[in-house]
């Protein structure tokens, strides 16, 4: 474990400890998206989730990260990609953009990434959100883990994480 890695779970302990709230899907209105972001950031897969979630009526936000220094994707309310210029040196979001993020309250935020990204390991975080799924990876901290191997796209992820969350409810 690299010092990267044992500031970002030693942030992590400090946390306030939260209480998952199991969501019924279908009265989930907000979602938070993560994803690892391509080089040339088209995102064509995360952006057919997003407008699967938004035919679902979800409020849907998607915050991506690339390892590139310069992002040419704007900054919008509901769509940010994040690059080295909005984290720090160890791997941490600056301030203004854990702000930014922090603004809204989510119902559901759904990790897509495939691999331990720690940007979005932050903003995972430090996102207020009442539940957490994703990939059942090393030092994630869903609420919900998937346990697949990385795929080449995020779809069947998002696909299992909707199954189980629909599954789950119904019992």
């Amino acid at each position: 474990m690299n010092i990267r890695e044992r500031i970002f779970e030693y942030r992590l302990r400090k946390q306030p400890s939260r209480q998952a709230v199991f969501p019924n899907y279908e009265n989930v209105r907000s979602v938070l998206v993560l994803y690892e972001s391509d080089f040339i950031e088209k995102n064509t897969v995360v952006k057919a989730i997003r407008d699967e979630l938004l035919t679902q009526d979800k409020d849907v936000v998607l915050w991506g990260y690339c390892d590139k220094k310069e992002i040419t994707s704007l900054v919008l309310p509901q769509s940010r990609i994040m690059g080295r210029r909005d984290i720090n040196l160890l791997g941490a979001p600056k301030p203004e953009v854990i702000a930014d993020l922090q603004k809204r309250q989510y119902d559901l935020l759904i990790d897509l990434t495939q691999k331990p990204v720690l940007p979005l390991r932050y903003i995972s975080m430090y996102a207020r959100t009442d539940f957490r799924a994703g990939l059942n990876i090393e030092g994630a901290r869903n609420d919900l883990l998937i346990s697949t191997p990385p795929q080449e796209t995020p779809r069947f992820l998002f696909e299992q994480i909707v199954k189980y969350l629909k599954m789950i409810q119904t019992k």
